[in-house]
């Protein structure tokens, strides 16, 4: 429904009284996807999963090079594999695709390979009627020049089919791109949208290149935008709320939440070198080789990854959250690394493994980074649920601003106790309650719970209104006008 409005933020709020604004955390499921084959490593990283038909695929980065700790690496080669969902994204398997030859066999599901190292091989499916079918697959990958020719640049590969990937050309964008760059067709603006890395130093300064890097220098990501995906207008940094700590974002995510037309979503992971916390690596995973780690690697032996959530209505600026959605859990072996809450790219919506339950949202996080064999979980969320607006035990009411209203009813995503509630009642321009527009006080757990008036909303169609929501012990993830003129 792409008029839904998600409460996700007090951008609707005209008036609150009790409510807050809740961040939901995601469910850990089942291993989705497992990579032990002799092309595959501690370095399977950088992914996507795209929508192909009626079927899922991950697009990923496979590196066998093995871990630098206590010997000296087992060479390999870095290639981009698929994997493909035939039980709806739940689990992935590895097609033999044939054309890449890996220790003398072609039985493998490498789709790319080149003579220099991949780090990021970004692949997305191109919605824009207008594309091409011969690019319809998309695919972005770093080069690097080296530190003398300025760093890298960032060059266009595309595919008919998702497994033969031809170069294109060079984007005209300026910046680092060793990190996940991404690109989305934003169907409601008709533009690309790229998203990519670049630096700032402490005091501000924008640095796209690697020329005179500096350890303090900051990880940003920047946006441009484009109609044909050859002419490229730069927007520079997208921008958070005015004073917001600045840290580490190494990579960003972004994407069109696939339920509403106007909502931008990312996942970044922030980075954090502890450092001048030295002791604490005493009593944390692999403390036994620590030292080996932190020769070897450097700050990756003292840096630790988390993962944020920021969203946009613009694709611009963002409202990101400073708690983490991801952390790298309780401790255990192979966590509390680097290396830790990367995201594949890309939200999916899957069936719920409950029976008779809804369906829900799936993502995919990569494990064991550097460890052991990089495996990719599956995560879940409810539709909408990454936030809601929520009332404690004790009630609270929320007066939205104007919403023309589109439809022939109202359908609201919602979640009480056994005590609390939610009723809605329909008012005026001016806050004034409707006759025949208030509903009983509704219970339960529902994504799409219709709203019950005593009156058609068909008579208030085109009409605005405001709503004035009454909460006791629930959450509100969303609400939407159904049957659009």
């Amino acid at each position: 429904m792409k008029n839904r409005i998600l409460c996700w933020d007090e951008k609707w709020m005209e008036t609150n009284n009790g409510v807050q604004v809740f961040a939901h955390k995601p469910e850990k499921k089942n291993l989705a996807l497992i990579c032990d084959n002799e092309w595959e490593g501690p370095h399977n990283g950088y992914a996507s999963v795209v929508k192909v038909g009626d079927r899922y695929r991950i697009y990923y980065r496979a590196d066998p090079l093995r871990q630098r700790i206590d010997k000296a690496p087992t060479p390999g080669q870095a290639t981009i594999c698929v994997a493909e969902s035939r039980d709806g994204g739940l689990t992935f398997r590895k097609p033999n695709i044939g054309k890449y030859e890996y220790n003398g066999t072609k039985n493998n599901n490498i789709v790319f390979v080149r003579e220099k190292p991949i780090d990021n091989f970004s692949v997305f499916y191109d919605t824009n009627p207008n594309c091409p079918k011969e690019e319809k697959f998309k695919a972005l990958c770093e080069i690097n020049l080296g530190l003398d020719n300025g760093g890298t640049e960032l060059i266009y590969f595309a595919s008919e089919d998702g497994y033969d990937f031809k170069e294109q050309y060079y984007l005209d964008v300026q910046g680092t791109f060793d990190t996940y760059n991404v690109v989305l067709w934003d169907e409601k603006t008709e533009q690309y949208f790229l998203y990519y890395r670049a630096f700032h130093t402490p005091e501000g300064e924008d640095k796209l290149n690697w020329r005179g890097a500096r350890p303090n220098w900051l990880r940003h990501v920047r946006v441009a935008t484009s109609k044909d995906f050859k002419t490229w207008d730069k927007h520079g940094r997208i921008s958070f709320e005015e004073g917001q700590e600045e840290y580490q974002l190494y990579t960003n995510q972004i994407t069109k939440y696939f339920r509403t037309d106007d909502t931008f979503i990312g996942f970044p992971v922030r980075y954090n070198d502890r450092v001048n916390e030295d002791r604490n690596f005493r009593f944390m995973p692999l403390a036994d080789r620590h030292e080996n780690i932190t020769n070897v690697y450097n700050r990756e032996g003292t840096a630790v990854t988390d993962c944020v959530i920021m969203t946009s209505n613009d694709g611009f600026k963002f409202n990101r959250r400073d708690e983490a959605f991801l952390t790298p859990g309780v401790e255990a072996r192979d966590n509390w690394w680097y290396g830790n809450c990367y995201t594949v790219y890309g939200l999916i919506e899957t069936e719920a493994e409950e029976d008779g339950a809804p369906n829900e949202i799936s993502f995919y996080v990569g494990e064991n980074y550097r460890i052991k064999n990089v495996n990719f979980r599956r995560y879940t969320m409810r539709l909408d649920g990454f936030f809601s607006w929520f009332a404690p035990y004790r009630g609270g009411e929320v007066l939205t601003k104007p919403l023309t209203i589109s439809g022939d009813a109202l359908h609201i995503n919602f979640a009480t106790s056994a005590l609390g509630g939610v009723a809605i009642t329909l008012c005026d321009e001016n806050g004034n309650e409707l006759d025949g527009y208030a509903s009983y006080t509704m219970f339960g757990n529902s994504v799409d719970r219709p709203v019950e008036f005593e009156r058609s909303l068909a008579d208030l169609k085109g009409k605005t209104v405001r709503l004035k929501i009454k909460m006791k012990d629930a959450h509100l993830y969303s609400f939407v006008f159904e049957g659009e003129s």
